[in-house]
């Protein structure tokens, strides 16, 4: 099948090739991860306020502690393509990869400290309401569209791969996985709001744990212990030093994935909606920002399993091994725990949890988009009660469409890749809107708008154009396809086999898929500030100031005044601290200093 994802899991016995099965016990594990998150979902349905308003059932009353939330966020978007793709690709390439981890201090810190206290005092429902705040309604329809589309193209690949995967397993019934996952997802979902689907993130966070910490331990106890792994590791060059290669074209050195990564990082943790709107269920901005500081530590944990995982692989089947003909870690899973009847069971469980994980946050998130976005401005005089209803039948038409979503991923082929592709593509322009309103008070809605398409074309441009370019050149692919998979917790592209490096304007289809984002959401600024200079930055500028004039004397709970203050506060304090940093290391005298303080 031309889909990198069709896996025939088999294991060689003397030459004959048999097909591995789930025992009863690994189909009672995995039936108990589906009952236990339709039972979350059905508590909440039945307790506590009952989803009868839209602030309990799209924003958990905005009463969720630290812990829930931060684990829901690590959840979110470390779907079964995270829990597959980052062991292959250490496997095939080595550890290089684990430099994305030091993307993630600024990656999270920036958030912490940037849009979270802008979203959260605002006291919005979703992220794009902000847009309307700071330009106008077209560019919050924009926003909100542009998010639709991503999350819409991307939710039914999510659901239809790991069904994929466990018909490859076992045989099992690929449809009826896909619709006991998909319903099972849109029950909880639709009837027990954010709180049900934070709360079963939880759950499955856990069991994604412990699903890739059996494989870990059981694969390095029969590979001869730790120390024999990283041996294996280092004799297969395994182990990889500090790349400072600065060459853009080149898919992974320190920069790509140290510097790179953080703009994936603040495409995801910083304005997707279904972070967001996490951020926003907090008690307090205190606890929203404490739960981005507890995520930190939890990534790294995520992708050290992930490394180590590919290394104990690496270290059962050395260079020559069933991964070289596309069986990947599924392969490796199943033949560690043949004689474990209940252990495979566990990781497939750990792979649909990451696939609940993302698809219910998406619901989720679409459903309070389209509500607060597109539905309220028009009926601004809605019951409560059909609000809530609303929103519940939201949550519901969003998970057939998921379903629609998966048939269509179906019969995709080798566009799976170009879906994955669409989610990372639209991150990068919609982390530079936001950038584009909050760090540029002369920007102005024309500037936004032209920005934003200027961005989506320049992504489309150059995701669609790399795609088009590996498929017309026959290479040989690593050891599986899937490392090909959006790896960097489902926000990036699928350009990971680089071939022949283009010279010209072609090169941009070289580019590594890490500077992705960041290539796109400059984009967006650097077009959005030209067209706001030559389209009346001005009377644009005049007005802001006008506005902020008059915040002073105005109550404090105007969100639009909030909103100007916060914009012209946060471009003038990082003129501030720019400003001061180069005094502090230009001018070590400090009478020089005490001038230069006195000037001010």
């Amino acid at each position: 099948h031309p889909s990198f994802f069709y896996l025939w899991l088999m294991h060689t016995l003397d030459g004959e090739v048999v097909q591995m099965h789930f025992t009863t016990v690994d189909y009672v594990i995995f039936a108990l991860l589906l009952v236990a998150s339709a039972g979350i979902g059905l508590f909440y349905a039945f307790s506590g306020g009952r989803q009868r308003t839209t602030q309990e059932f799209l924003m958990a009353d905005r009463s969720m502690s630290c812990l829930p939330v931060s684990l829901s966020l690590l959840a979110t978007f470390q779907s079964a393509v995270a829990i597959l793709g980052a062991p292959s690709e250490v496997y095939t390439f080595g550890t290089e990869y684990w430099f994305l981890g030091c993307s993630y201090f600024l990656g999270l810190l920036i958030p912490a400290h940037v849009f979270i206290p802008v979203f959260y005092r605002l006291r919005l429902s979703s992220a794009y309401e902000y847009l309307e705040l700071r330009f106008n309604k077209t560019v919050r329809i924009c926003g909100t569209a542009t998010f639709i589309f991503q999350m819409v193209i991307y939710m039914g690949v999510v659901l239809y791969a790991p069904a994929l995967a466990l018909n490859a397993v076992t045989g099992f019934d690929l449809w009826g996985a896909v619709l006991a996952m998909g319903l099972v997802c849109t029950l909880y979902t639709a009837l027990g709001g954010l709180k049900a689907v934070m709360w079963t993130d939880v759950f499955q966070t856990v069991v994604m744990f412990a699903g890739q910490l059996a494989v870990i331990v059981v694969g390095t106890s029969q590979a001869g212990g730790i120390a024999e792994v990283w041996r294996k590791a280092i004799n297969g060059s395994r182990i990889s030093g500090l790349d400072l290669n600065p060459n853009p074209l080149e898919r992974h050195t320190f920069w790509t994935l140290g510097v790179g990564g953080v703009f994936l990082m603040l495409a995801l943790y910083g304005v997707n909606q279904a972070q967001v709107q996490r951020y926003l269920s907090s008690r307090t901005e205190k606890e929203a920002v404490m739960s981005c500081y507890v995520v930190f530590p939890c990534q790294q944990v995520v992708l050290c399993l992930g490394c180590l995982m590919g290394l104990v692989m690496f270290a059962r089947y050395g260079e020559d091994s069933p991964l070289d003909k596309g069986y990947m870690v599924l392969y490796f899973v199943m033949d560690v725990f043949r004689d474990l009847p209940g252990l495979p069971g566990l990781f497939v469980a750990c792979l649909f949890s990451g696939a609940l994980s993302t698809i219910s946050s998406a619901f989720n998130s679409l459903a309070t988009v389209t509500m607060e976005d597109l539905i309220k401005p028009h009926f601004p005089n809605m019951t409560e009660s059909k609000a809530t209803l609303l929103s519940k039948g939201l949550a519901l038409g969003y998970g057939l469409v998921c379903l629609a979503m998966a048939y269509i991923a179906s019969i995709m082929g080798s566009m799976l890749q170009a879906a994955f592709s669409i989610f990372g593509m639209v991150g990068g322009p919609l982390l530079g809107l936001f950038c584009l309103g909050m760090f540029f008070p002369w920007a102005n809605p024309i500037g936004a708008v032209v920005g934003l398409v200027s961005g989506l074309v320049m992504a489309f441009w150059i995701g669609i154009g790399s795609f088009v370019m590996r498929m017309s050149v026959p290479t040989p692919a690593p050891a599986l396809n899937a490392t090909a998979l959006p790896l960097f917790d489902n926000i990036t592209t699928t350009v990971m086999n680089t071939t022949a490096k283009s010279a010209g304007v072609k090169a941009l289809y070289s580019l590594s898929y890490m500077w992705y984002s960041a290539h796109n959401s400059a984009t967006v600024v650097v077009v959005g500030l030209i067209v706001s200079l030559l389209t009346g930055i001005h009377m644009y500028c005049v007005a802001s100031g006008h506005v902020a004039h008059h915040y002073i004397a105005a109550s404090p709970t105007s969100v639009t005044l909030q909103t100007s203050l916060l914009f012209s506060f946060l471009s003038s304090f990082m003129l501030e601290v720019i400003t001061e940093l180069y005094v502090l290391i230009c001018f070590q005298n400090p009478a020089v200093r005490t001038c230069y303080i006195v000037f001010r």
